[in-house]
């Protein structure tokens, strides 16, 4: 099973935004620079986490990103789910529509049970990681976050 670079690019967006954004809007230019993935590339993503409820947008001089939901409310697998959709490692259980098969021998497949043990073991673990445990890591990891570097002006 692979993990889509669109999912990979998904959750260090997100870990980005939390981590560098301190809850601030953060512009989508400062997030391509700092995981290096091209802006497009990221604005596609990033409107699948808009629509998934995962980000919401700030217009504006001083708008960009933010998180929509506290990140221990975000899991990596509901970014994987908002970027490539369900994690399936095997096509049969891709599709379970009753009547609807990929597979000859689905209903007498031995080894079926495998599968769908993996993938509960996978969504569960991806589910078990929220962004705030990701930003945990990151400051035992001695990340510095960019936030923490900005001059500020005073008149």
């Amino acid at each position: 099973m692979r993990i889509t670079t669109t999912s990979r690019y998904g959750v260090r967006a997100v870990f980005d935004v939390a981590y560098h954004g301190g809850g601030q809007p953060t512009q989508i230019k400062d997030v391509a620079r700092r995981q290096d993935i091209s802006q497009r590339y990221l604005e596609q993503i990033f409107n699948k986490l808009l629509k998934a409820g995962l980000l919401k947008s700030r217009r504006g001089p001083r708008g960009g990103y933010m998180l929509a939901k506290d990140p221990s409310e975000i899991s990596v697998g509901d970014i994987i789910n908002a970027a490539q959709g369900p994690i399936v490692p095997v096509r049969c259980l891709a599709d379970e529509s009753p009547g609807r098969h990929s597979c000859d021998i689905q209903d007498a497949c031995i080894t079926r049970h495998v599968w769908e043990e993996t993938q509960r073991l996978l969504v569960e673990y991806f589910d078990s990681v929220s962004v705030a445990d990701l930003c945990s890591l990151a400051r035992k990891q001695g990340v510095t976050r960019e936030l923490d570097h900005q001059y500020m002006y005073f008149i």
